[in-house]
This record gives structure tokens, C-alpha cells and sequence, in this order.
């Protein structure tokens, strides 16, 4: 059987890629151009094959009298739940181009967020990896060398020391054993995670533990708020937008709680009542709802708190960004000085009996 490995190994879109979507489709509706002719034109002008035999299928599609929605939905990995609401919003108003360059505003400012991320991680991933390396060699080649050498002397070595020797022993009878457990305890932890149970436990850890909770509940914060104003701006009904939200929100517990304030608000309960009794939504978020409800202007409510979390969440990463630095220099300076004592002080005594 013939396999096509453009669809089934390089079958991924960037967010890059799906913001160039949005905007360039904007571009040419507005225009006057039809949607069919403008997907013919993005799928001359993309490189990524993938995309091209979907956009060549979507146009297929809409020469048969499917609606843009329609065909786009046959697609969730490439189009979410927002994207095609948005795009069924736009067709019902007539104003598909509009609609299209504010899902492009707000794409544009989740794939700056994730630069940024990516960007604050790379450095301390870099280090990690490079220590580990550091330390997997001394223990296979250079612990036992100088292992001889405390053998010889007979002398009392510190418990550190014995540590040191103790590890690099079992890893250099034992190496294998080591690898089938790093391999075995990642594919086993990556697995657990991905189940509903050991995915509610991670995500229920990101909002509660300590360290990372401050900016886990900015960036759910953010994106609840983001996706709904957005929704809402877009002429979306309320109990669809709250669906929606609930589905993209990435985090179970979080979209739990949506799920039972969505059934609150079709029994025709303000949303922010609710919300109220919700321990994992922040004060301010219940509070700003509530008064978004109160005076009809409950869009613009939660377009400025998306704003306010977009800032404090930049605010955050910034300051992590600063603080990484010192605390990989005082890793790397405790590690050291582990080291130092461990070996070159056991050799120092050597040297004094040998003299």
C-alpha cells in the first residue's frame, strides 16, 4: 500500500502558519475576492505540502456549496473550536474579513506569549542537559580512575565521597539499568498524564503548587477572558462561548468549573454568581464579571482583563526570566562545591600522608 508521507509524517501546521491563514484570508475577503479563489491563492503560496492538500480540499468543498465553517471543521487539529466559531460568526453577520482580523490580532499575541516562553526555557534546558552530561561522565570515567587512588592510600574518605564512589560504581556495572528506568519511569509518567485522572492530577498541580501557580493562573486567567471577549465580540451566543472556552482552556479543572457555571447560567443565573463560589477563579475575575453584567458591557469587561493578564503574565516571565540566571549559578556553584569536597579532599589528605 502506498503511503503518502506528506500527510502522515509532516502533517503538522505552525501557529505561525495558521495566523498567516487567518490574516492573509482576511486581506483578499476584504478585497472582494471569494473565499474559493482565496484559498486557491493561499495554497499557491504556502510551502508546507500538508496544508496545500487541505486547502485544495477546502476549496473542493466550497465549489459544492459548503459553507467556509463547514469545511474548515472537518479539520480540528488545524482549526480549533474558536477558529471555526468565529468563522461561522463572521459568514452569519457578513462580516467574515473583520471577524478574521481580530482571530489573527489575538493569534498573533498567543504566538508572542509562546516565544517568549520558549525563549525564557531554552537557556536553563541548555544548562540542565550540559550538567547532566558533565556529571554522567565524571561518573563512568573519572570516579574510578581516582577511586584507585583512595584504594591505595587507605585512608577514611567522608561520607561524600563514599557517595560519589557508590554512584559512579553502580552506574558503571549498572548503566543499563539506569537507562530501562529513566526510559521506563518517562514513557510510563507520559502516559499516566495523558489519562483523565493523570491529567487532572498535573493540572490541578500547576494551579495549586506554590512556585508555579502565580503564573499558571495568569495565563488560564488570560485565556479564558481572551476567549471570551473574542467569542462574545464576534456575535457568538453566550452559552456556545461558554462551550467553547470550557473546551480550550487546556486545563480539566478549569474546564470542569466552566461546565458547571455553563449549567448554572442556562437554568438563568448570572454567570458571576457561580463564579463566586469557584475557588480557582481569582476574586477579581468574579467581581469584574459581575459588573460586566450589571451594565450590559460584559465584552469589554473581559477584553480588559484579558488585557491585564497578558500584562501581569509578561510581567511574570520577565521576572523569572531575570531570576534564572542566579539560580543556575547557584545550582552549578553548589554542584561544585560537592564535588570539590567529595574528591579534592580526599586527595589533599592523600597528598599530606604521602608527604
Amino acid at each position: 500500500m502506498k503511503i503518502n508521507l506528506n500527510m502522515t509524517l509532516f502533517s503538522h501546521v505552525t501557529l505561525r502558519e495558521k495566523v498567516f491563514l487567518a490574516r492573509q484570508l482576511a486581506v483578499m475577503l476584504s478585497s472582494g475576492l471569494p473565499v474559493d479563489q482565496a484559498f486557491k491563492i493561499l495554497a499557491n503560496q504556502t510551502k508546507n505540502s500538508y496544508l496545500v492538500s487541505i486547502y485544495q480540499t477546502i476549496v473542493h468543498d466550497l465549489e459544492q456549496g459548503s459553507s467556509l465553517s463547514g469545511a474548515i471543521a472537518k479539520y480540528p487539529k488545524i482549526f480549533d473550536p474558536v477558529f471555526i466559531a468565529i468563522v461561522r460568526s463572521g459568514e452569519g453577520s457578513g462580516q467574515l474579513d473583520k471577524v478574521l482580523i481580530q482571530l489573527a490580532d489575538r493569534m498573533e499575541v498567543n504566538q508572542d506569549f509562546q516565544s517568549k516562553v520558549t525563549t525564557a526555557l531554552i537557556y536553563p534546558i541548555f544548562i540542565l542537559i550540559t550538567m547532566i552530561g558533565i556529571i554522567a561522565a565524571m561518573m563512568v570515567w573519572v570516579i574510578p580512575n581516582i577511586k584507585s587512588v583512595f584504594e591505595q592510600s587507605n585512608i577514611d574518605l567522608p561520607w561524600t565521597t563514599k557517595t560519589v564512589i557508590a554512584i559512579s560504581d553502580f552506574t558503571v556495572k549498572y548503566w543499563w539499568i539506569e537507562l530501562i528506568a529513566i526510559v521506563v519511569l518517562s514513557i510510563s509518567g507520559f502516559f499516566f498524564f495523558r489519562t483523565e485522572n493523570g491529567g487532572s492530577i498535573w493540572d490541578l498541580w500547576k494551579i495549586r503548587l506554590p512556585i508555579v501557580r502565580d503564573i499558571f493562573v495568569q495565563v488560564y486567567m488570560g485565556r479564558f477572558c481572551q476567549t471570551m471577549a473574542m467569542l462574545t465580540q464576534s456575535g457568538v451566543p453566550i452559552m456556545e462561548t461558554m462551550a467553547i472556552t470550557a473546551n480550550v482552556i487546556q486545563n480539566r479543572i478549569y474546564t470542569k468549573s466552566l461546565k458547571n457555571i455553563s449549567a448554572q447560567v442556562e437554568r438563568g443565573i448570572p454567570m458571576s454568581v457561580p463564579m463566586q463560589r469557584d475557588r480557582y477563579f481569582p476574586t477579581i475575575v468574579s467581581a469584574m464579571v459581575a459588573v460586566g453584567e450589571q451594565t450590559g458591557k460584559l465584552e469589554m469587561v473581559l477584553t480588559k482583563l484579558s488585557e491585564y493578564y497578558e500584562r501581569e503574565t509578561n510581567a511574570i516571565i520577565k521576572g523569572i526570566s531575570g531570576l534564572i540566571e542566579p539560580v543556575i549559578i547557584l545550582i552549578i556553584g553548589l554542584g561544585v562545591g560537592f564535588l570539590v569536597y567529595s574528591i579534592i579532599m580526599p586527595i589533599y589528605s592523600v597528598a599530606q600522608t604521602g608527604f
